[in-house]
This record gives C-alpha cells, structure tokens and sequence, in this order.
C-alpha cells in the first residue's frame, strides 16, 4: 500500500462559509463507542475511550494484537482529548442571510465537499505470558496461546470471564498469529475523585490496518454504534471489506419542526444505512485537523496529535471521522482501513431553513422546491440545477462565522473491541463512565 504525504493546502481550496449555529452533540453519540486511530506507515495508535458502567474491580478487556507489547507501547490519555475531537467533527447547523449573497451577486449554491503477579500458577503451557507490565490505573498482560480453549481457560482463572462461545472466534486470531493485550483496573492506582476510567492507548507495528470488531460482537446487548476518530499520512481513512454509503447534507431543515437536530441527523443516517443489505458507514468529516469551515469546535493542536499518537506537524495530517451502526449478528469481518489519497474537504453540514433561500439551496428530504422563495422577492418556477452551481458566497468575518482560510503551515467500546468483563456482585455496584 502507497502512503502519500499530504502537502499544504492552498488558501483557495473549497470555502464552506456560513454562519455557524450549533452542531450534534453528545445528545446523540452518548451511547457511541468511540476510538481514536493514527495510521502512518505500517505504524498503528489506537487510542480506546473506556464507558465501563459498573465495579470498577470487575473490569477487564482483551484486544488481539499483531505483536508483543511492552510499557513503551502503552499509554493512558485525559480523557477530554475525545471530547474536543467530537466537538471538532461533529455534524453541524449553519446559517445563511440574504446579506450573505448580495456582495456577490451570485445565485449559487453550496460548494460541494468531495471533489507482574496474577498469571496463574497453574496456568495452562499453550499460554504463555509474554509480557507484564503497569500503565496508569491499568495492569497489563500480553499473551500468546496455541489453543483458544487453554486460552479462554487462563483468561477465565485470572479473572477475565470469557464465554467459552468466544473460542471458535479466539482460534482464528490464535490461527493467525495474534497475542492478546489484556488488561484489568489497579484500584489502588485509580486517580482519586475520578468519575471515568482514562482511555487506553496502544500501538505496533502491522502491515495491515484494521480495526478487530467481531469479538465485541460476541458482549453485545443489541445494536452497536461506533464513531472512528482516524488521522493519516494517506489522505481520507476508508473502510475496505463495508460499503461506504451517503448522507444526504448541504440541505435545508426546519430543526424545530424535525425534533432537533440530532434527531434528524439521526434519521438521516438510518435512512442512509437502509440502503444497503450489509452494514455501512458514513464519512461524516474530513479535513485537515489545524483547519475547519465553518468551525464546531476549536481545530486540533500539534500537542493533540502527538497525544494520540501522531509523530510529525499537525499540517501534515489528514483527520476523518467515521460513523457505522450494526447489529452483531450483521458483522462477519473485522474492519479492514485503507488510505484514499482523497484530500478534499467534506463534512455533515445543514443549513437552517430559510424560504427566501429555496433557489439556492434544496430542502433536505424533499429536494428542491417546485416555486422556490428568492432574496429578491420573485419566484422562479424553474427547478433549480444543482450543477450550474457559482463558487461559494464569501464572507468576510472570520473564525466560526465561517468562510475560515484553508489551513497552511505552520462499551461500550469494550463491547466492540474486546471481551470485556462485566460482572455486578450484588451491593457493590459503582458507577464509572466517561
């Protein structure tokens, strides 16, 4: 696989322009699992945001890797990392005025995105501790077995309550190679006063990019949202092995009179995924990450990337997010990523409806209307073409009032990723989410 290098972008790449509004939060994605992923090279940072609801002492994950993993490998991150990568990317609301199109005198509409101890003395020897280690609130085994049923035996002696309905899925990783990162909470280094577990990031070395989800499916309680935070030396992360499919955006919506718009968002992304008879994901953002048009959230910094796992300058870094919804049953591959080398800018954008605005801009679900409202007060019964677009309008004000200058240089995730361990003794139940 090629990985191509991203250069500066020019200043008169795609402006978006708008007025921001607001955006889809976490009143959305509150039960979304989601994880962070930086690709460079054959280099793979995965970085695990934990929403273990429960005993903290009854926690535990494990997560098939490529290689043995030792502490320099590891790391936990604040958890607040995750929160500005959602604000950055998250679907918005964007206004528009009729002012905003006089300057121009253009009819134009929007310009498209996409152009230690505790191994066990009796441990079964198909299973072999390979490395132990401490990292954070987090104790760390790395194992290798030559059997899944002696494997699911130590994991289930050590406190880790695996299914014996995982072995079937745990011999094809033993099959291809894969150790098993296992990890449980040290509840004498847990950080005083904390409501969460920190996310947990791990990185090796692997020719392939994938993402393995097909063990988490085996914890389910039913359908499984997932959101994919990916930076890239390659341009957009892809998906391979699942159909990409399209949500419709750039349209017009009456937020109140649709429920808000996290629930039209929401509707619009099942009615996306409908379409196709396996699961799909949706490429709600891409850019790169020291830029953004308009702005949700604040662009990330180069100590954000670093913090992630990204080693170079910020600019040199392309930023996606996907977006996929299954239920386990519909899952029979893990997620196999690719880089695109696509570079262009695209984004969930919706436009606060405005009928002096039809002719430029169609309505989200119904299309463009037949007698559209105009800025200048006619109408034109001709249905507006889509194609005869004009560049985007320019604004002149700056930062969220959109219209910002391309940028130049300087499990529930435990339920999709690993087995985790859930068990509730009865009186000692306690709460810890992220």
């Amino acid at each position: 696989m090629m990985w191509i290098a991203l250069g500066l972008m020019s200043p008169d790449a795609h402006a978006f322009c708008g007025h921001y509004a607001g955006q889809v939060g976490a009143e959305m994605y509150n039960n979304a699992s989601q994880l962070a992923v930086v690709r460079q090279g054959s280099r793979t940072t995965l970085t695990l945001v934990n929403d273990f609801e429960g005993n903290v002492s009854e926690f535990a994950l494990v997560v098939p890797v490529p290689e043995v993993l030792d502490a320099e490998d590891v790391a936990v991150l604040d958890g607040e990392i995750i929160g500005r990568l959602d604000a950055y990317s998250a679907p918005r609301l964007v206004t528009y005025t009729c002012d905003d199109f006089a300057s121009r005198g253009d009819s134009g509409t929007l310009d498209s995105a996409n152009d230690g101890e505790g191994a066990g003395d009796d441990a079964d020897d198909s299973v072999t501790v390979e490395a132990e280690f401490s990292v954070g609130e987090y104790d760390i085994v790395v194992l290798s077995a030559d059997e899944s049923g002696a494997l699911v035996t130590w994991l289930n002696d050590n406190d880790y309550a695996v299914s014996t309905d995982a072995e079937d899925l745990l011999q094809e990783y033993v099959d291809a190679g894969a150790k098993f990162f296992a990890a449980k909470v040290n509840l004498d280094e847990t950080p005083e006063g904390s409501s969460y577990l920190s996310p947990l990031q791990f990185g090796y070395e692997a020719d392939a990019f994938m993402l393995p989800i097909r063990l988490g499916t085996l914890n389910s309680g039913g359908e499984q949202d997932l959101i994919v935070y990916a930076l890239s030396d390659s341009g957009q992360t892809h998906i391979s092995n699942y159909p990409e499919v399209e949500q419709e955006t750039d349209c017009m919506v009456d937020v109140d009179a649709t429920g808000g718009l996290a629930t039209f968002v929401d509707e619009r992304f099942v009615a996306a995924l409908s379409t196709e008879e396996r699961p799909g994901w949706v490429l709600e953002y891409g850019w790169t990450p020291s830029g953004c048009d308009p702005c949700a959230g604040d662009p990330l910094a180069d100590e954000d990337l670093h913090a992630l796992g990204w080693d170079g300058e910020t600019n040199e870094a392309y930023f996606s997010r996907l977006h996929m919804r299954y239920p386990p049953e519909a899952v029979d591959q893990d997620l196999v990523f690719y880089g695109s080398s696509i570079s262009s800018f695209t984004q969930l954008r919706y436009i606060a409806y405005d009928a002096d605005l039809e002719d430029r801009f169609s309505n989200c679900v119904t299309g463009w209307a037949d007698d559209p409202g105009s800025c200048d007060g006619s109408t034109d019964t001709d249905t507006p073409n889509p194609n005869d677009d004009e560049d985007a309008p320019v604004i002149e004000e700056e930062g969220n009032w959109g219209c910002a200058s391309a940028p130049v240089a300087p499990a529930f995730l435990l339920g999709l990723l690993a087995l985790g361990l859930s068990r509730r003794r009865d009186g000692r139940a306690s709460s810890v989410s992220s």
